[in-house]
């Protein structure tokens, strides 16, 4: 069963990049031309976002023409703010966002594929708010990161698909408000780069496989301006370049890693709004094309999908576009595997809106469809 993680939130917003409506064809019988992602939500009110989800669910979508054809409920996990599927795809890895006073640590939730994603395990961790979820590229390690209280814990995957917890890295002992968002692997496996958006900075990591552990980067880290906040991150296909979405700031920064000297400096800052617009937004979510040319970041207030065109030598950026989502708050946004169409997240208006996409020119065309879920807020496909 495949199932990517389609972390929503684009679409160009209606300006540089030429937009058109495209009617799709009718669906065909059968489903050889069906893959299926997996969409976690919100699913209680907690203030800040009124959740109306029901967990994780799972959608079908037409390889042909992008289009999403139906959803089902498979788990009622509170608050599916992340989810990440097993390279074999046996198990479902599923953060569950607890942050309330009597809740004092979130949980990771492991679910089986084949026995009808029956829970075979739940683990603590160590933090409230757990907001992101990654697994390393041999799939033997998990890494997820609390928003609240500065902890990054690591897990070494067993061959039952449960989770050993082995290291962590806690943010909190500087007496500084870390409130960590993201962790990310680089294409080689060496090194591990955690968003904090508290501290405006990266931090970074050796991945010492041999032990199971985080050691410390001789860089230490990687301070980025005041009040930017470092949300997500992305790297470049050779892990030359890292690129770093603001959450606060609405930028995205360029990093050049040289390997020689191993160490990381900041080659670019660009924002991620049209010149000249004043009104509140926060970014969310970066994700690179398959063939590294284009990239894209989502803005929330502005309600779009920033376009990029990559420099793959340089790996500086140069901007586009925007696309509307044609929804409320684009957490997250997703690609498909093989990069035709881009999938949009819109939290607070409960639809994923589907877009078609030029592999040659990056421009994104709007699929005339809002899928109604509730508060979509990560895909995996």
């Amino acid at each position: 069963m495949k199932t990517p993680c389609l972390i929503f939130a684009l679409l160009f917003v209606l300006g540089s990049f030429p937009t058109c409506s495209v009617n799709l064809p009718t669906d065909k019988d059968g489903d050889q031309d069906t893959v299926s992602a997996y969409v976690g939500s919100y699913t209680r009110d907690e203030g800040w976002v009124n959740g109306k989800g029901s967990g994780v669910t799972e959608i079908d979508v037409r390889v042909s023409t992008g289009r999403i054809l139906e959803q089902r409920e498979i788990s009622d996990i509170t608050n599916a703010s992340f989810v990440v599927e097993s390279a074999d795809e046996r198990y479902l890895y599923v953060v569950s966002e607890l942050s309330r006073e009597d809740e004092p640590t979130g949980f990771i939730h492991v679910l089986d594929v084949e026995n009808n994603y029956k829970e075979i395990s739940k683990i603590p961790t160590d933090g409230k708010a757990p907001c992101h979820i990654e697994l390393d590229n041999t799939g033997n390690y998990v890494i997820t990161t609390n928003y609240v209280g500065g902890v990054s814990k690591m897990y070494r995957r067993q061959t039952d698909g449960t989770l050993l917890p082995i290291d962590r890295f806690d943010a909190s002992s500087t007496g500084r408000s870390s409130h960590l968002h993201s962790a990310q692997f680089s294409p080689d496996n060496r090194i591990v780069a955690i968003a904090d958006l508290g501290l405006d900075q990266i931090n970074l990591f050796y991945l010492d496989t041999a032990n199971g552990q985080l050691i410390p980067h001789k860089q230490g880290s990687v301070k980025l301006a005041d009040k930017a906040g470092p949300r997500h991150m992305v790297w470049s296909g050779n892990g030359k370049f890292l690129y770093v979405i603001n959450e606060l700031n609405s930028t995205i920064n360029v990093l050049g890693y040289d390997e020689k000297p191993d160490r990381f400096t900041i080659l670019q800052t660009i924002p991620t709004l049209p010149a000249g617009w004043t009104g509140n937004n926060s970014t969310a979510d970066i994700h690179l094309h398959p063939n590294g040319k284009f990239l894209y970041g989502s803005n929330r207030g502005h309600n779009s999908i920033a376009g990029f065109l990559v420099d793959q030598k340089t790996g500086l950026l140069t901007a586009k576009g925007h696309e509307s989502t044609r929804g409320d708050a684009p957490r997250n946004f997703s690609l498909s595997p093989d990069g035709r169409f881009l999938y949009a997240a819109n939290q607070n208006s409960s639809t994923i809106t589907v877009f078609s996409l030029n592999e040659k020119s990056g421009q994104l065309t709007y699929m005339e469809q809002g899928f109604v879920t509730g508060t979509p807020v990560c895909i995996e496909f």
